[in-house]
């Protein structure tokens, strides 16, 4: 069975035999359908890093390359590039726990961080450099305009800061990134004619991490946040495309070409992704610049904070060591491109049935469907119908095993129990007052006198009385012995003065 796919609209096509007559023509008519608009036209030369930017793009280099989790570099938060000092807790790691670590590596650079504002500040009141460190940062931002006042700056502004390396992250990325990628290439360049440089921007964005979900709520490997992703994809209480690979690829490619389309440069429409298409605009229109470098390396106002100053430049730096990736990771082993193939399904079904007419194992299941919640994967709900299944193509011959509804065979209720002297039925999904009253013959006052309800509601796992508690004699539902008695005697009563 070959699996062919329409580059225009994302369609797959199953042909039995790829010499038969109707698989011809189909591949045929979409190489006709694609040709020249699939070819990829060159960008090389608009992803080359100005000489403007070079320094800060180093710094981002060495971050990804050379300094290490246990590694933090003490810098300047407007000019990266100048760095005052690093701390190594290669050796401490190797003895402490992590806890102890984490609080070890707070302190000293909490104290470092001290020790350069405390150097600033005598700098500031020009004083000559009595130190190794202060000597550094003489050296370190000779380049920046302002004598003794760029000290003072510096410290009145809160301009340093620290930052871990992150070269085993990296590393990591670069070898999960082997999974997606060629699809992801793929939809950029043939769908949607992109160049293929940006699709490593997930390098920046999660590292790569297919279940990436940050503290302010955007999720998968584009990083998409619920408001924006809504505009391409389904994001609800079941289905959460952003952390679908294939589906976010699609979206980001969207959204990066109508960015481009309104700012014009690539540079910019990549900051945008940090800053937002109106944000860029904006600072385009009240700088009168669309120059990336000048509105990055300013000595003035600055027009983006931190971390859009450096998303541009931290992007050109994972491009640039992704195309380097076996001079800096010499043993690094990428995991095999995926081979999967996609099934709208037709009727919302279980996890477990997939399951069983597939022959699949839940976990590999679930490791190329991302999107589905956990609500579904632990059976509380069905996958909507409409939803995109993937499976990896070795189990595509049994798809057909899915084209029908599940059958549901209604479980027959469970034997009574015996507790308190009478029959109880623990509630199940599903369940409703009236259809548990007409399981065990009774009326819905009846089961709810019995269990002394309210209310219509059940709960699933509740358990209820559904049958009369035994007395040697029958008696009325909800009704004592003693109380049953008395109500067939019959008694009389003469109203008395004052009743």
């Amino acid at each position: 069975m070959i699996l062919l796919r329409d580059f225009q609209n994302g369609k797959f096509f199953l042909c039995q035999a790829l010499l038969s007559p109707a698989c011809v023509l189909l591949a045929f008519s979409l190489l006709l359908i694609s040709g020249a608009d699939a070819r990829p036209r060159s960008w090389a030369a608009e992803f080359t890093t100005p000489a403007g930017l070079r320094a800060r793009v180093n710094f981002w280099r060495d971050i990804f390359t050379k300094y290490g989790k246990n590694q933090s570099v003490i810098h300047h938060r407007d000019y990266p590039q100048v760095v005052f000092d690093t701390a190594d807790f290669s050796r401490q790691a190797a003895v402490l726990n992590p806890v102890a670590l984490d609080s070890l590596k707070r302190r000293e650079v909490k104290s470092r961080i001290a020790a350069v504002n405390a150097s600033l500040t005598r700098l500031g009141q020009g004083k000559v450099p009595e130190n190794a460190l202060e000597r550094q940062i003489v050296e370190e931002m000779a380049f920046i305009p302002g004598g003794a006042a760029k000290y003072r700056k510096a410290v009145k502004d809160d301009l340093v800061r620290s930052q871990t390396g992150i070269k085993e992250k990296f590393a990591d990325a670069i070898s999960r990134s082997g999974r997606y990628l060629p699809i992801i290439e793929e939809i950029f360049i043939q769908k949607y004619s992109l160049p293929i440089q940006l699709t490593r921007l997930p390098f920046v964005e999660s590292s790569f991490d297919y279940q990436a979900y940050s503290s302010v709520g955007a999720a998968g490997i584009w990083q998409f946040m619920p408001r924006t992703a809504r505009l391409y994809m389904t994001v609800n209480s079941l289905i959460d495309e952003r952390r679908d690979p294939i589906k976010s690829t699609e979206a980001a490619a969207q959204y990066l070409l109508s960015a481009h389309a309104k700012i014009g440069t690539w540079p910019l429409a990549l900051t945008s992704y940090n800053h937002g298409v109106g944000g860029v605009l904006k600072k385009m229109k009240q700088f009168g610049t669309s120059d990336i470098v000048s509105m990055i390396e300013t000595h003035g106002e600055r027009p983006f904070g931190f971390a859009s100053s450096n998303f541009y430049p931290s992007f050109l730096a994972a491009l640039e060591v992704y195309n380097e990736r076996h001079i800096h990771f010499p043993n690094l082993r990428m995991e095999p491109a995926l081979d999967i193939t996609q099934y709208r399904l037709p009727y919302s079904v279980s996890v477990s049935h997939v399951v069983k007419q597939l022959g699949i194992d839940e976990s590999e299941l679930r490791s190329v469907n991302y999107a589905i919640s956990d609500q579904i994967w632990r059976g509380r709900a069905k996958i909507p119908s409409g939803y995109v299944l993937k499976i990896p193509s070795n189990y595509a011959p049994r798809l057909a095993q899915l084209g029908g509804p599940e059958v549901v065979i209604q479980a027959a209720a469970p034997p009574a129990s015996s507790i308190y002297g009478g029959a109880t039925y623990k509630v199940r999904k599903g369940d409703t007052l009236s259809g548990v009253a007409k399981k065990f013959s009774l009326s819905t006052t009846e089961l709810k006198q019995l269990n002394n309800l309210s209310g219509d509601v059940l709960g699933i796992g509740q358990v209820l009385v559904v049958k009369r508690r035994e007395t040697g004699r029958e008696t009325e539902v909800g009704v004592t012995a003693s109380e049953s008695s008395e109500r067939r005697e019959e008694k009389t009563y003469t109203v008395q003065k004052g009743d």
